[in-house]
Parts: C-alpha cells; structure tokens; sequence
C-alpha cells in the first residue's frame, strides 16, 4: 500500500491504477517504511516503453542504496552517593542528506527508561553530501541504547555498583518523558529471569579478572525498549461454501512468518484448523494494510482479523438462528462455541450446526464481512506502550591477539501475549545475530576524495557467519496487556536487536577494561 501511494504520487496517476504485488518478499528489514529508487526507475522505464520491465541491482549497487546514519551522541548522566539518576543529559548530531529532511530519534529514548528531575535533550541534524539515510532495523533505537547503556554500565563501575542493581534501582513503572504509567511492563521480570538463566551472579566485579586460558571473559547486560506500534488495517473474511474461511488483506509477509500468524490468529478465532484457513496477501487490490515496520503488523493485521472474526460469528450465529427448526434460533452469542468448523451450543456440546450447512441455506453464497481494525487512541492516550528486553552476553578477548569471540546470550523480553512462540523467537534470534553484527563486524567506508564506499562487496563488508554466532538463548516474560489491542499483542522484531551492543561493549569492557564507545568494535584497539 505504502508502494502504491508513492507510485501514484511520484508519477502523477490515481493510485486505483497503480496495482503492487509482492506475495514473496526475503529480507526486506529496513527497506519497507519508504520504497528506494529501483522501484521509480522501473516504474518509469515501464511507462515510457509501455512494456514489462526488471531492475535488478548489483551488490556493489546494494551499497548506495542507503543506509542507517552515523550519529554523535554527548552523554553526560548523574547521580547521588546511592545511585539514584539526578540529571540526564543526550546531545545528538546526526546527519541527512542535502535534498532531503531525514530524522531518526535518538535522543529521546534516555528518558523512557530512566527517571531523573533534572534532563536536558538535544538533537541536531546536519546536512552532508550523501545519499538519504534510511529507517534500518530499530531506527534511532538502536542507536541511541548503544550510548545510554554504556552510559549506565560506567556509571555503575565509578559508583561500585552491579550494573543490573543500578537499573533496577532506577526502575520506573511509567514512562518518565510522559509522566504515563506503560499499559504493560514486565521489564524487571526480563532482568531476573535473564540475569538467573545467564548466570550473572558468577561475574566477578573486577575488569580483567576472569579468564579462560589465554582469553580474558567479560560478561556485559544492557536494557532494550521499543515502541509498541498499532497501525489500522482493513481486513475482508470469507465462509465458502466448503465451510472454509478466507482471509484477505493487502500486507506482506518480509521473512517474519506473517503468513502463519495471521492463518493462526483467524483460526483460533472461529475454531478452525489452520488447514482450512486461507490467507490471502501481497496485493494492494486487497483490504489496506499499512507497511511492515515498526515491528507492528501482527498488532496491526492481527487485530483487523480479530475484529472482523467476531463480526463474522455475528454473521453466522444470525443464519444458523434463521435456519428451520435451528436449536440457536434463541441463542446469544455467549452461549454458543465455535469450534472444528461447528457452531455448539455452550451448555450441550452436542447440539451444533456446521459452518458449511450455514452456508448452504445461504443458497451456496459465501458469506463475508469487511472490518477495520485500529487502535484505541481515546483509551490508550492515558498511557505509554512499548516493549521492553534485557540482554546479558559473554564474550572471550584473546589476551595477545584482541580477538573478540562472542560465546554465549540470553536476551529476555516482554511483549504481551506471544502468538506463536517459534516465530516469535525465530525474530528475537535473527535480531540479536544483528546486534552482534552492529557491534562487532558491519561497517561501510568511505574514500573522503571521491564520496564512494570503498568496500562495496561481501569480501570487505563484513557480515557474521555460522562461526562467529555462539550459544543464543531467548526468554520470552509472562507479561499480560489488556489494554493495549484485541490481542493484548506488541511486537518482536526490532525488541530483540536494541540492546545487543551496548551489552556486548560493556562485557568487552569487563574483559579487558577498555572502554570502547565506536562501533564496530575492532581488535586492535583492545592490543
């Protein structure tokens, strides 16, 4: 949809004649809030030949496409004698292009975390000659804990505290920048659990002075936190004839299992099996659907089929009642189950009416409904949302080489009910590998002379690989939120990645007692 409304703005047509299809998309994290220039250079080759036409980039290509901003960020963070924040300050500079306005935030995220009475935030963004930044995976998020964490991690060395009692002696239930209580928050419950599986309390306190043969161990944690986004969504459901139910939407599945949540979702809804679900997606003929970002589409999609589910069992509950002789003629909707493609009623399981005999006496015509899902802004404006994480690494720095080896994590979060933990997991697993790739491999260079990246291929852009990912372990918090949507879900694609370096940063720092504030983390600066 999101493709759609560019297309039709860029080009001058109605966005009705602008149709997009993308049933099968790989990898799209960080490319899906705004399409880049590939699609407007097909778009205008298409018109201009009148013909079918692919781009295709090269990898090097790849490498101007965009990027996440590079930012400078002023930390200065106090406290009384007992470790209680009194002052936070974050100053941020980061950059945009000259021909666009591109702003991440960054500076903000202090303050939803920490309480302090006296703050200052400061975010400043300076136009240079390059291409236009890009929302890459938890934009500004990621970013900014990098700094704060390592922050709080410095803080607790000067103050002779454990970096984990600092944080839970500075724990807010409500969000400090709104002075609004979250709908949910079960981040302490993320500290302990995390601290308890990782076995934080075997860390010895001093800097260099754990170590396994010729390398030096350093245990490090840091906090994540991401908005718990909701965006509407339209979504069309369909009883067929074989008493099967159709799901329509005009989302995309970009790796993270939305086609089997969704399939999932709508078949708890009315008693299904998922085998007799069908959802139907990647057209943007279909209901609306906002764009996959934000880590927000099974709050978003989930929630429109929820809503127009629960108008569909109107739907039937009412046909079954009109049927001749039908025992649901007086029936409430209370008083009835929907379960393996039946109707029951509730106080005698054995009087039922299948879905596809309701459908029959509707003449054979399928029955539908189309609803919106949205969030509840009236309700919700009392509160803040967002999800919360707290990871805990260890790492090996080899004492003569600086070689650093990530051997183990355990990352916990709270993000509401959990729909279906393998691919709920699967997210958080696939994050943390690309906060051990922020920290410690990816970086793109640049010659100052001719404005090019000098290290445009897979050779030189480093990336992690099966070797360089140790024993990753994922704790999902028992955290109930019936406040926050019709699911009482939030998501868990970017939750997973925010706090990944700072821990990692601040177990290097155990290890050796360096402190390295530039990612990514290079070994001969640890020599």
């Amino acid at each position: 949809m999101n493709n759609q409304l560019f297309i039709a703005n860029v080009f001058g047509l109605h966005y009705k004649d602008v149709r997009v299809l993308a049933p099968f998309v790989g990898g799209a994290f960080g490319s899906g809030l705004r399409p880049q220039y590939q699609l407007f250079l097909c778009v205008m080759a298409a018109l201009h030949l009148k013909s079918h036409v692919r781009v295709v980039l090269d990898r090097k290509q790849m490498f101007s496409f965009s990027h996440r901003p590079p930012a400078v960020q002023q930390m200065r963070f106090a406290t009384d004698i007992n470790g209680r924040l009194t002052a936070l300050g974050h100053s941020t500079i980061a950059e945009t292009s000259n021909f666009e306005d591109y702003t991440e935030p960054t500076s903000n995220w202090s303050h939803k975390l920490y309480p302090a009475p006296n703050t200052l935030f400061e975010h400043k963004v300076v136009p240079l000659d390059v291409y236009t930044p890009m929302d890459m995976r938890a934009p500004g998020g990621s970013t900014a804990l990098h700094a704060i964490e390592c922050t709080m991690d410095e803080l607790a060395y000067k103050l002779k505290i454990d970096p984990l009692e600092l944080r839970l002696l500075n724990y807010s239930d409500v969000n400090p920048s709104a002075g609004k209580p979250y709908t949910s928050k079960a981040l302490r419950e993320c500290y302990l659990e995390a601290a308890a599986k990782f076995g934080w309390d075997k860390r010895s306190a001093e800097p260099r002075s754990m170590q396994r043969g010729n390398k030096l161990v350093g245990y490090g944690m840091a906090t994540g936190i991401w908005d718990a986004f909701q965006f509407p969504s339209r979504v069309q459901i369909m009883i067929n004839s074989e008493g099967k139910m159709v799901v329509d939407n005009a989302t995309t599945d970009i790796g993270t299992g939305t086609l089997t949540v969704m399939t999932q979702i709508a078949a708890d809804e009315l008693g299904l099996e998922m085998a007799d679900v069908e959802f139907r997606y990647g057209d943007s003929k279909k209901p609306f659907s906002m764009f996959q970002g934000g880590s927000a589409i099974t709050s978003s999609t989930g929630v429109a089929i929820v809503v127009a589910a629960r108008s569909m069992r109107k739907k039937l509950l009412k046909k079954a009642a009109e049927m001749e002789g039908s025992p649901f003629r007086k029936a409430k909707e209370e008083d009835v189950v929907f379960s393996s493609g039946h109707i029951h009623l509730k106080n005698d399981p054995t009087v039922k009416i299948s879905l596809k005999d309701i459908v029959a006496f509707n003449k054979g015509a399928s029955i539908k409904t189309t609803k919106m899902g949205r969030p509840h802004m009236l309700k919700l404006r009392k509160y803040s949302l967002a999800t919360h994480s707290a990871s805990f690494v260890e790492v090996e720095v080899d004492r003569d080489l600086g070689t650093i080896t990530l051997t183990r994590a355990v990352t916990a979060v709270a993000a509401g009910k959990i729909i279906n933990p393998k691919t709920a997991k699967s997210q958080i697993l696939g994050s943390m590998v690309w906060g051990i790739s922020k920290a410690l491999h990816e970086e793109s260079i640049m010659d100052p002379q001719l404005g090019k990246y000098i290290n445009a291929n897979l050779g030189e852009y480093h990336i992690p690989v099966h070797a360089d990912i140790g024993e990753l372990e994922v704790i999902f918090a028992d955290e109930k939120d019936s406040l926050i949507n019709e699911l009482g879900t939030k998501g868990v694609g970017e939750i997973g990645l925010v706090g990944m370096p700072a821990a990692i940063s601040n177990a290097i720092y155990h290890a050796t007692g360096k402190r390295i504030y530039k990612l990514p983390i290079h070994f001969d600066e640890l020599i």
